[in-house]
Order: C-alpha cells, then sequence, then structure tokens
C-alpha cells in the first residue's frame, strides 16, 4: 500500500537520523539471528488477526484501509476478474468499517475468476505512531510469514493501487524457488530508505525465504515500538537483505521482472501504478480506460 495521504510527509521530514537507522539496522541483525526477537510483538499481531488466509498456490497480496478500498482495491479486483483467468488475491483490511468488511465478504462469495481471501487487521501495532501510514506501508510484511507458513507457495506483493493488465506469474523464473526473495532494487540510490522500492515483493516457502519474511516482519514490528517518524517498509527490507548476504552463505535474491511493474502504463506489463502524488489523474484515467465502460470505479 502506498502513501498518497492527503496530507504528505514534509520533505525534511522524509528521511531517517543516523542514530534511528543504527537503531533498525540493529532490530534487523537480532532478527535475523534469532527467532525469538520481537515474539511479543508479532504474538500480539497474530492474536489480533481475523478472517481467512490463503493456504497453496501462488497468491498476490495488498492491504488498504477504507479509503484505498474504495479508490483502488475495487478497481485491481475489477481488473483480474475481466481477465478471466483464475487468481488467487488476498488482501488485508486495515481498520475497516464493518461495510467495507461486509462488501469484501460478498465479493468473495460473487466472484467467477479471483479466488478472493481476506485478512482484518485492527493495527494493533500502530498505536502511539505520529503517522498512521507508516503502519499501513508496512503491514504487508507483517502478514506475509504468515501466508507463506499456511501453505502459499509463491507470494507477491504489490501496492494496492494498480491494476492487473496480464498475469505476473508468468514472468517470474522457474527456478525463483531456489531465491530467499526478489525486490525492486535500486542501487544507484544512497539512501538506505531507497535502495529498495517497496511497490512489488516477490517471497516464496523456502527455509531462506521464511526466515527473510520472519525477520523482516520481526524488525518491523519492534521498529514499530521505537516510533519511526519516516516510513520503515524499505529501509528494513533493504538491511534485511543486506545483512543476510553477509551472514548466510546460501541466502541469495533476484531482481523483480522489469515487466511485471509498468510506471509508464507499458501493454506488455503485468500491473499498471503509480508512483508519485503528480501521477494520480494519469493512472486513474488509465484505469478507467482499462476497465471500460461499466466499471464500478
Amino acid at each position: 500500500m502506498s502513501t498518497k495521504t492527503n496530507v504528505p510527509i514534509p520533505k525534511s521530514e522524509k528521511r531517517h537520523s543516523l542514530l534511528f537507522r543504527l537503531i533498525l539496522r540493529w532490530n534487523v541483525r537480532r532478527a535475523l539471528k534469532s527467532d525469538d526477537f520481537g515474539v511479543g510483538e508479532t504474538n500480539l499481531y497474530r492474536e489480533s488477526l481475523k478472517g481467512t488466509l490463503p493456504s497453496s498456490g501462488k497468491v498476490i497480496l495488498v492491504a488498504c484501509d477504507d479509503r484505498y478500498f474504495y479508490s483502488f482495491a475495487l478497481g485491481l479486483i475489477e481488473s483480474i476478474e475481466r481477465l478471466g483467468k483464475p487468481e488467487a488475491l488476498h488482501v488485508l483490511l486495515l481498520e475497516p468499517s464493518s461495510k467495507v468488511v461486509e462488501e469484501t465478504a460478498a465479493l468473495a462469495k460473487n466472484l467467477k475468476h479471483v479466488k478472493l481471501t481476506y485478512s482484518v487487521d485492527p493495527c494493533v501495532l500502530a498505536q502511539g505512531l505520529k503517522r498512521r501510514e507508516i503502519y499501513y506501508t508496512a503491514a504487508r510484511f507483517l502478514l506475509a510469514p504468515l501466508v507463506l507458513e499456511a501453505g502459499v507457495e509463491r507470494l507477491l506483493m504489490i501496492d494496492v493501487d494498480a491494476v492487473m493488465n496480464r498475469s505476473p506469474w508468468p514472468m517470474i523464473p522457474q527456478d525463483f524457488d531456489r531465491q530467499s526473495g526478489a525486490f525492486i532494487f535500486r542501487r544507484k540510490e544512497k539512501r538506505p530508505w531507497r535502495k529498495i522500492l517497496a511497490s512489488a515483493v516477490l517471497l516464496n516457502n523456502s527455509p531462506g525465504s521464511m526466515h527473510l519474511a520472519n525477520a523482516i516482519a520481526s524488525s518491523i514490528a519492534v521498529s514499530l515500538s521505537n516510533k519511526p517518524n519516516y516510513h520503515i517498509d524499505q529501509i528494513l527490507p533493504f538491511y534485511a537483505c543486506e545483512l543476510s548476504t553477509r551472514m548466510f552463505d546460501e541466502f541469495s535474491t533476484s531482481d523483480i521482472p522489469a515487466k511485471l511493474m509498468g510506471y509508464h502504463y507499458e501493454p506488455e506489463s503485468a500491473f499498471w501504478t503509480v508512483k508519485g502524488h503528480q501521477a494520480l489523474d494519469t493512472f486513474v484515467a488509465e484505469r478507467d480506460k482499462l476497465l471500460g465502460p461499466g466499471s464500478k470505479n
């Protein structure tokens, strides 16, 4: 879930101090070394969840609050349904109203091609945060290990402000299961919170990938208690990958296929998505053209 809020974070606050970066990095290191790190926070999270998790196959995961449910999630679901092929989608509903839960449940029953499941997250770990969206952007990573533990073989997490143009799965290499994960790496960026773009993350149920997923989730859960003032959904996965490369001989990652996320509405891309506040109007126009007359959005 990306964060195009009505009140953008001031540019001066779009960073983590050196001290806070050291805290975040230390949290990741401890999470990678010990399965018990953050167990209190992660257990609290797990116990707070309601809903049904997918238990097999390949699954796409998105997260949204009520506003993003109506602004984007419904359009994403419609775009998948219109392709007319089976596709599993799990929606993590963040502090949803009863109306949104009821609508999601009705969709799950009535869709022909989308196998829709959903979870309800009351956001208990978001207490005390200066900005709620810091939790919202990280929420998918908290759920990821639970989905993999439930039996899902491949998990693709994307921003909810997207539409599907074609299935992403044929673009994923067959040997991906040998990797611990795939990310949109931005190696030329200098700041650690910009080294990974979290609009798409791919995990699998191999031991290495599940260890990575659990470490990221645990470090996020603990770091939220440190009350970050800026997003942690990119810097923590980056630290997890960087440290794992040094700590574990068998750890390896790959780049998300270039055609998986289309930021310029390329016809060969699996998803079209928006990047930045200024691009929102263009995305909505392209989405509406893709969905065509009769769209509910």
